[in-house]
């Protein structure tokens, strides 16, 4: 009787044993799984390599009467050229765009601060340049 007794305690014991090794082999390996599905978000949302974004600033001031110009620069490191679309928003009626050349001649009418949005876009991902623009008169007439 008591070396059945021993026994069993002995084979409980690497029972227990053996449970608690798998626990901490399962726990282990499902805290490293979900560390790489964490880091997986977070790169997504952090990795911003694909993304169009301007890297140029547009001239802050414009003249009644003299066509004022910005000429778009951006960086897009997986794009090609033929994919990427600049587009005005909210902007004064005065400017136009044309592939990447914002311009316009604004009138008196125009005077004062304004604002607009250059969006920049590959067909995937897109930014947006907020800007402001001050008309003045033209000092030279």
């Amino acid at each position: 009787m008591e070396g059945s007794r021993k026994i069993k305690i002995t084979v409980s014991f690497v029972l227990v044993l053996i449970l608690v090794t798998v626990g901490i082999v399962f726990s282990i390996i499902n805290n490293n799984k979900a560390k790489q599905e964490k880091n997986d978000v977070v790169m997504g949302q952090s990795d911003i390599s694909g993304v169009p974004y301007i890297i140029s600033l547009p001239p802050v001031v414009a003249y009644v009467g003299i066509e004022y110009v910005y000429d778009v620069k951006y960086s897009d490191s997986d794009s090609k050229v033929g994919d990427i679309k600049v587009t005005l928003e909210n902007a004064p009626a005065w400017l136009s765009i044309e592939g990447l050349r914002i311009f316009g001649i604004p009138t008196v009418g125009n005077i004062g601060q304004s604002k607009f949005n250059v969006r920049i876009s590959d067909g995937v991902n897109s930014s947006i340049q907020e800007n402001y623009i001050l008309v003045q008169e033209n000092e030279e007439e």
